[in-house]
């Protein structure tokens, strides 16, 4: 197995040959001396670790997405791109965002500021920031305890007035346009610990295999929290972030398919619109930077009972489809001797309402993953027509845990009958 971490970093290529697969990216980015990523609450909550990677959008596109670096391991960044806050300005030239934050006076104490030029420079590159609400969502994740937020708010909409849609003749714009499909396969160990990131699904099923012990890694949004706050070490992490069928996001005429790898803003970008509930739970589901790396496969097979996707899925009868290994028919050699039966991915669909079995636990079987979440599309007869709404009790609107979480729907015929 290979040993080191390879990834780009403002623009110039890293290696890292020895690192435990539990050190985070902000405490990689502070022994480095990029001490602009500040750590507050360790736990995803105040954004002052926010860095930005280039990833892909619902459409396949590179975008730039602002992450907490405090939950990421740093082994899940291998063959990614990474911006920090010391590389938002270039050549001696502030970055815009960076221009009004000086010129609105947006910063006190500067803690927090790093993770706001962060978050403002994600949300300057994007093209669906269109009301003051989309703008609240980009920086919820960023708390600020001196400045109060009127001037950050007021820089960011003055440097995203002075852009060009979409902006040109731009470093990072340029960057985006030169930017790798994705993060690919991986391998790495150091000290006895592993991590793996296959390619395929076959290849995720038989590492699982090999490896029953290993714990199976996403987003690491909560997992993370295992690693900085409870201080558990995982002798094998597996990522499921590469895998191809898991982030595919699709639909047909009857229903949608959604990979348990896709991330919660993809889901909203592609079906935000057709699912208003769908896009109300997304909206105050963490926040922005939770949902650039969270999954919803993630959220359902933790089984919590604060988990806020499963009541929306639950409302618009979803299914989800679980994969494992099977035995398949044999190899013959080109010689013509016996050969040993190779595997296959076998699936099994079941409604999301049996998913579910009690506290934390779910239908998954031991080498099985969530392949897929099956929404179907609502079709309605003549006259038939459809209300679905999400409600969410909490002590605060972002950034907090559901007191209550529900969805309602109803389908009413021409007369309004249920």
């Amino acid at each position: 197995m290979l040993a080191g971490i390879e990834f780009v970093l403002n623009g110039q290529s890293v290696r890292v040959p020895d690192c435990s697969t539990h050190l985070t990216l902000l405490e990689y980015l502070q022994r480095k001396g990029l001490t602009g990523s500040k750590e507050g609450c360790a736990e995803g909550d105040c954004g002052a670790c926010s860095v930005a990677i280039i990833e892909r959008d619902s459409r396949g596109r590179p975008v730039y997405r602002a992450i907490n670096s405090c939950l990421t391991p740093l082994c899940l960044m291998a063959g990614r791109e990474i911006v920090s806050v010391e590389g938002v300005a270039r050549r001696g030239m502030l970055h815009p965002v960076q221009q009004q934050m000086v010129a609105c006076h947006g910063s006190q104490c500067g803690y927090c500021t790093p993770g706001f030029i962060v978050s403002l420079f994600e949300g300057y590159y994007r093209d669906d920031i269109q009301n003051n609400d989309q703008l609240d969502d980009q920086i919820c994740g960023n708390l600020c305890r001196c400045t109060g937020y009127r001037p950050i708010r007021d820089a960011a909409i003055a440097a995203f007035a002075g852009r060009s849609s979409p902006p040109t003749s731009d470093f990072f714009t340029s960057a985006l346009a030169k930017a790798r499909v994705g993060p690919g396969a991986a391998e790495h160990e150091f000290n006895g610990q592993r991590f793996f990131r296959p390619a395929f699904l076959l290849e995720l099923l038989e590492a699982q295999e090999r490896f029953p012990e290993g714990r199976l890694i996403a987003g690491a949004t909560e997992l993370g929290l295992h690693i900085t706050k409870q201080f558990k070490k995982f002798p094998t992490l597996i990522s499921v972030e590469a895998v191809r069928e898991l982030k595919q996001i699709k639909s047909t005429d009857s229903e949608w398919h959604i990979g348990g790898a896709v991330t919660l803003t993809e889901i909203e970008e592609a079906m935000g619109k057709e699912f208003p509930a769908l896009g109300d739970m997304l909206r105050v589901f963490g926040s922005r930077q939770i949902r650039n790396r969270a999954t919803m496969g993630g959220n359902l097979v933790t089984a919590s009972p604060i988990g806020d996707s499963a009541p929306v899925l639950l409302a618009l009868d979803a299914d989800v489809a679980l994969a494992s290994l099977e035995s398949g028919p044999d190899v013959v050699p080109g010689n013509g001797a016996p050969g040993k039966g190779r595997s296959v991915v076998a699936e099994r669909r079941m409604p999301i309402e049996q998913f579910f079995l009690a506290y934390r636990k779910t239908a998954l079987l031991p080498g099985e993953v969530l392949k897929t979440i099956i929404v179907p599309r609502f079709t309605p007869q003549p006259g038939m027509t459809r209300k679905c709404e999400w409600h969410k009790v909490s002590r605060r609107r972002e950034m907090d845990i559901s007191i209550v979480a529900a969805c309602f729907t109803v389908d009413l015929d021409a007369q309004g009958a249920i």
